[in-house]
């Protein structure tokens, strides 16, 4: 019920901003995977948009999402989709942990207080519906976080102050988690892909909650790869082997 309340309240507030817009503003949305773990053989390195993971699959990933702003006056609301395996390759499946959204700071130095920039709705994305036919896709929809009434989250950099207090937002603020289980058995590009595909009530309002920014918003991706198998590098190493062969046979005859 709380969700439904979530995407009524974002589409209300896209559809009262629908007329004003603000330009100039750069939101990026970076991926990067914290951590990996368990599975067959585990993982073999992580860290970035990338992460390698050995044969055989099961392994459980999280993925960090991180959001960086330079509008002047913050954001009141954001609202973004994830969707994965898009090429229905289906290297991963939406983990059983689900996925987490939290807010950054929500201070507004006019007022002089804070409080929690936050999930609108309980916190919790719903679990990924996933297609039952041919390849598996999915995806999160709405990771969404806002305040109403304050300054939200102040443009990363910003030096502000409370009272006698002065402080400096964040450089970035990490606005959710969401976990993956992989297959383990496809290596290609990449598999999990941020963006902006239900609108509304994706979409991302300022501080003011009068405009829609529309200025640039990057969007980030995050791959899957997979150590190949000990027979398949013994095959790769023989080819290369027979290629070298071949080349000096030709260079005598």
């Amino acid at each position: 019920m709380r969700k439904v309340f979530s995407v009524g309240l974002m589409a209300a507030m896209l559809c009262l901003v629908g007329m004003t817009k603000d330009a100039g503003a750069t939101i990026t949305i970076a991926l990067e995977w914290g951590a990996c773990g368990g599975g067959t053989g585990g993982c073999t390195a992580t860290g970035g948009s990338s992460i390698t993971v050995n044969p055989g699959g099961g392994q459980t990933l999280r993925l960090d999402i991180f959001l960086s702003t330079n509008q002047l006056g913050g954001i009141g609301a954001h609202g973004f989709s994830l969707n994965f395996d898009t090429d229905l390759l289906n290297e991963l499946n939406a983990g059983a942990m689900g996925a987490v959204e939290w807010g950054g700071f929500d201070v507004d130095p006019r007022m002089g207080f804070v409080e929690l920039y936050g999930p609108i709705s309980s916190g919790n994305i719903p679990a990924t519906p996933e297609s039952t036919t041919g390849g598996v896709s999915g995806r999160f929809n709405l990771i969404e976080s806002g305040a109403l009434g304050s300054l939200a989250l102040p443009e990363n950099g910003l030096v502000y102050t409370i009272g006698t207090v002065t402080t400096t937002a964040p450089a970035r603020y990490r606005i959710a988690q969401v976990f993956f289980s992989a297959n383990g058995a496809i290596s290609d590009g990449a598999d999990v892909f941020s963006g902006v595909f239900s609108q509304p009530p994706d979409g991302f309002i300022d501080s003011t909650y009068l405009g829609d920014i529309t200025g640039t918003v990057l969007f980030s991706t995050a791959s899957l790869n997979v150590v190949p198998e000990p027979g398949t590098v013994s095959l790769l190493g023989l080819g290369l082997v027979g290629l070298v062969l071949a080349g000096r046979r030709s260079r005598r005859s």
